[in-house]
């Protein structure tokens, strides 16, 4: 999965190969950038890199010295057949440099990921213990300096193409704890997600179908997938903050502005974000932020969405009117209320009307299944259910915000 970008104070400064030679004892065989470390200061740390005690074998070391910290993993892989070139353990630790004070967290599941493939690789192809490991561990060292620092992830065809490291930065502190997702809510991509699509086979099923109108259930449908893969793969994206979701944005819908406008208000960046996402067409001037903030305040009335539209006319503005609406639940600036229909009394057939007594029979008139939850799980249209149940004498119809 991709990953989020470093911040200045946590990107690499440099990352290290160094290895235990039997003819030259602890040896930095590579780094990037070139002379980082000179000769000096690599005796002064190397004990740290390679550590005599094999209790701390396997364990997160971090070191502060001179102006910057190192974190790195010693790490043992015994060889599974015979004595190759005079050794029965490969023994060496990949040392990732930041400035002082950077979050090790995000690095140490990286290091963890990489041991386990090198682990791999040597059993399996005798990676660390080959006369050819030169090329690949310098190319596999600069793909993390430049991947992570640049993009937030890398990958490394090691061997072959069958044989990838995919490394990604997930920094947990910038990351959206995801929500609980309804078969009705719309997924809302916010990044490219190409270079994800070849690191996840479900979200590669899902790719072409998301178009940030279509909910779950028709995704899934679509897709030919479970319900619940789909629903792990879109919170997966949520918690990388590569998506959000919303409920389907209807003309019929109903939105009130909140209090959270004011933080806008008072945030260039984030006026002009709102301005980036909502233009329509680059080739027209861009909308002021005075136009868009007005049409978030039209939004207290109670008034539908079409209602709004047909007298603001934001597409004159050049204003992509589901775009606005999408930054407005996005940032919190607009609330949706939905209605949530209840069956007053007892089922007793007498005294509902028959199309009414399908909604009952499915247990959607508890108070708990909003109109757009009704919709996707008896795969009907709005306009009937409201047809069915809007008048009904004894439905009770709650309405709610969003939480």
């Amino acid at each position: 999965m991709k990953g989020s970008i470093p911040s200045d104070n946590d990107k690499i400064l440099a990352v290290l190969f160094v290895e235990f030679d039997n003819n030259y004892g602890i040896k930095l065989s590579y780094q990037v950038p070139d002379n980082f470390i000179d000769e000096t200061t690599f005796k002064i740390l190397e004990n740290y890199f390679v550590t005599k005690s094999k209790q701390l074998h396997g364990k997160l070391i971090v070191t502060q010295t001179f102006d910057f910290q190192t974190i790195g993993i010693p790490t043992e892989i015994p060889h599974s057949n015979a004595v190759q070139n005079g050794r029965k353990v490969s023994i060496f630790n990949i040392v990732l440099i930041t400035k002082v004070g950077a979050n090790t967290d995000p690095y140490e599941k990286i290091l963890k990921k990489l041991i386990s493939y090198f682990t791999i690789f040597e059993q399996e192809k005798r990676f660390l213990s080959s006369e050819g490991k030169n090329s690949r561990i310098r190319d596999i060292i600069n793909n993390i300096f430049r991947g992570i620092n640049d993009h937030g992830y890398c990958s490394v065809n090691v061997i072959d193409e069958l044989n990838v490291i995919k490394l990604s930065y997930v920094n947990k502190d910038h990351c959206v704890n995801p929500p609980q997702i309804k078969d009705s809510d719309v997924p809302i991509i916010i990044s490219n997600l190409e270079e994800c699509v070849a690191w996840d086979l479900t979200l590669r099923e899902l790719y072409p179908f998301l178009d940030n109108q279509k909910p779950m259930r028709l995704l899934a449908d679509l897709s030919l997938l479970d319900i619940m893969l789909v629903k792990k793969c879109i919170q997966s994206l949520i918690y990388y903050n590569l998506a959000f979701v919303v409920s389907p944005i209807r003309y019929s819908n109903t939105y009130y502005v909140t209090s959270a406008i004011q933080s806008i208000m008072q945030s260039t960046a984030l006026q002009e974000e709102c301005i980036d996402y909502v233009k329509m067409d680059d080739r027209y001037p861009c909308p002021s932020w005075e136009v868009i903030f007005n049409l978030y305040e039209t939004f207290q009335s109670g008034i539908k969405l079409k209602q709004v539209f047909l007298y603001e006319k934001p597409f004159l503005r050049n204003i992509n009117e589901r775009r606005l609406v999408e930054f407005g639940l996005l940032k919190g600036i607009l609330k949706r209320l939905h209605r949530y229909p209840i069956a007053c009394g007892s089922a007793d057939e007498d005294d509902f009307l028959p199309e009414v007594l399908e909604y009952i029979q499915h247990g959607v008139l508890d108070g708990q299944h909003s109109y757009d939850d009704i919709c996707v799980k008896l795969g009907c249209k709005l306009d009937k259910v409201e047809n069915d149940l809007d008048f009904c004498k004894n439905i009770t119809i709650v309405q709610k915000l969003d939480v």
